[in-house]
């Protein structure tokens, strides 16, 4: 507090009555005044306007073939996937990726799995290690997406909850449209098989993913 403020406050509770009982108390107090935010502040509330989609948190049990419990060296990444088997569930695929560690027969996971009608399961948190995009797994979060057919292609509903989940989590880690990369753009693999058949729909999805930070921005009067 400057001298200034310190004694206009002072002077401020003198003109209190002397029999109020509480002047005392008042005369004794320290007044705090809120000082403005500090631009990296103004900076990290960017992070906040993306609103977190509804998620079931189902943390893997740590093991050696579906959650390592290591930490990713960065976070620069999103990588976008499809499961390829098609009608399952998020929650099948989600205990499938738990039963690796008794079945031991391969390394397999998410950090998050989308259902057909939009529900996310979070399987590995954030910022730890799945075993979904290879050379990527050590600087990326992935994102692993239900299908009702061979042709890989996501229902409105799946669609929807990836767009926002992506969204989210790119606001959150300050990840840039140029690092939403597919499962195909590390390895050549083609998954996710409708976004890579289909290059449009894959700009079309970063394109929607952009717009809905965007949209967040200037309902939080950040735009």
């Amino acid at each position: 507090m400057t001298a200034a403020t310190a004694a206009a406050v002072w002077l401020l509770l003198r003109l209190v009555p002397e029999e109020d009982e509480n002047v005392d108390i008042l005369l004794d107090t320290q007044v705090e005044l809120t000082e403005p935010p500090t631009e990296q502040e103004t900076e990290l509330s960017l992070a906040d306007v993306v609103p977190a989609p509804e998620i079931d948190v189902q943390h893997l049990t740590i093991n050696d073939y579906s959650r390592p419990g290591e930490k990713v060296d960065a976070l620069e990444y999103i990588v976008i996937h499809y499961l390829g088997n098609p009608r399952t569930t998020a929650q099948e695929n989600h205990d499938y990726f738990e039963s690796l560690k008794d079945l031991q027969d391969t390394s397999m996971s998410a950090n998050f799995v989308v259902g057909i009608d939009g529900e996310i399961i979070e399987c590995v948190p954030v910022g730890e290690i799945a075993y979904a995009s290879n050379s990527m797994n050590h600087l990326s979060v992935s994102i692993e997406n239900c299908h009702l057919d061979e042709s890989g292609r996501f229902t409105q509903e799946t669609y929807n909850s990836c767009v926002h989940l992506t969204a989210y989590l790119a606001a959150r880690y300050g990840i840039d449209r140029e690092h939403i990369i597919r499962h195909y753009d590390v390895t050549g693999k083609e998954c996710p098989l409708y976004y890579v058949e289909h290059e449009d729909k894959w700009e079309e999805f970063k394109d929607d993913v952009m717009d809905y930070i965007e949209t967040c921005k200037a309902a939080a009067g950040l735009d």
